[in-house]
C-alpha cells in the first residue's frame, strides 16, 4: 500500500511539475509578439486619431471611443506581458527590450487622449508613431 501511495505521489508530482514549469523561449517570443502587434494597434489608432482631432475632421464622441478602444487594446497586451514570465534569459532580454515600449506607449496614448490643445496632440501624435514604428519592428525582428 505505501509502495502504491508512493507511486502516486510521484506521478502527481511530475504532473504538477509539467503544468508549472516554464514556457519555451519559441512560447514567450510568440506571446511577446502577439503583445507588441496589440500595443503598436493601439498606438497606431492613437496616432490617427490624434491627427484626425488637429484636422478637424472628427466629433469628441467619436474621438473619446476610439482613444477608448485602443486603451484598452493597449491594456489588454499590458495585461498578458505581466502574466507571461520569461523562462530563460534570453526570454528576459527579449521582456527588457519590449518593456519600455509598452510604458512609453501607455503615457503617449495618455497624453493624447487627454489633450486639449492642439500642440499636446502633435507632440502625442508623432510619439505615438514613432512608437508604432519600434514596436513594429520588434515585430518583424522576432515574428
Amino acid at each position: 500500500m505505501a509502495i502504491a501511495a508512493g507511486a502516486v505521489v510521484i506521478v502527481w508530482l511530475g504532473l504538477a511539475h509539467q503544468l508549472v514549469r516554464p514556457e519555451s523561449y519559441q512560447h514567450y517570443a510568440r506571446t511577446m509578439v502577439q503583445v507588441a502587434e496589440s500595443a503598436h494597434d493601439a498606438a497606431q489608432t492613437g496616432r490617427l486619431v490624434a491627427e484626425q482631432q488637429l484636422a478637424g475632421r472628427v466629433t469628441g464622441a467619436f474621438s473619446t471611443a476610439a482613444y477608448a478602444d485602443a486603451t484598452k487594446g493597449l491594456a489588454g497586451a499590458q495585461q498578458k506581458f505581466a502574466a507571461q514570465g520569461p523562462p530563460d534569459e534570453a526570454s528576459r532580454r527579449l521582456r527588457d527590450e519590449l518593456s519600455p515600449l509598452l510604458g512609453q506607449a501607455v503615457v503617449a496614448l495618455g497624453d493624447a487622449s487627454t489633450a486639449d490643445d492642439d500642440q499636446t496632440r502633435e507632440l502625442s501624435a508623432g510619439r505615438l508613431g514613432d512608437l508604432a514604428g519600434k514596436l513594429r519592428q520588434f515585430v518583424e525582428a522576432y515574428a
